[in-house]
């Protein structure tokens, strides 16, 4: 599943559709009563739910605060092994509180090199390596803002 956590979480809300993917992925119907029980309820459902699957693989994209880790970690089934629970975040405290095994790691993004911009922006905007020359201008300006993040 994909989670986008986002700067204003409404964390009720991430677990609710956090219980639709993960019953849409496996073809099950979500029950009716997950709209109408308390947050700890739905901690206790998802880690229940991910408890009988067996196997899973959970990213939760722009997480902005610590307290959202603390918040998701009771919700995941502890000792799991095989199953992946991924972040990905701008903020550099984030990431060391999230690992709590020691297999755990935190791999930091480098900016892409000027080719490497160049290769992606192009690839994505003008479906393939080629960029028309009375774009080039605006492409550099654009690469330029984006200082090599994707």
């Amino acid at each position: 599943s994909w989670v986008t956590v986002s700067q204003t979480c409404d964390f009720p809300k991430l677990l609710r559709d956090l219980i639709w993917q993960l019953h849409k992925e496996l073809n099950k119907s979500v029950p009716q009563f997950i709209e109408s029980i308390s947050t700890a309820e739905l901690k206790e459902f998802v880690k229940d739910f991910l408890q009988q699957v067996g196997r899973y693989a959970i990213v939760f994209d722009d997480v902005w605060d610590v307290e959202f880790w603390n918040e998701i970690k009771f919700a995941l089934p502890e000792g799991n092994y095989g199953n992946r629970v991924m972040l990905t975040t701008r903020n550099a405290d984030v990431a060391p509180a999230s690992c709590t095994e020691s297999q755990d790691f935190v791999y930091k993004m480098e900016p892409l090199s000027i080719k490497d911009s160049w290769t992606l922006f192009c690839n994505k905007i003008f479906k393939g390596n080629h960029c028309p020359a009375h774009l080039m201008d605006v492409a550099k300006a654009v690469l330029d803002k984006c200082d090599g993040l994707p």
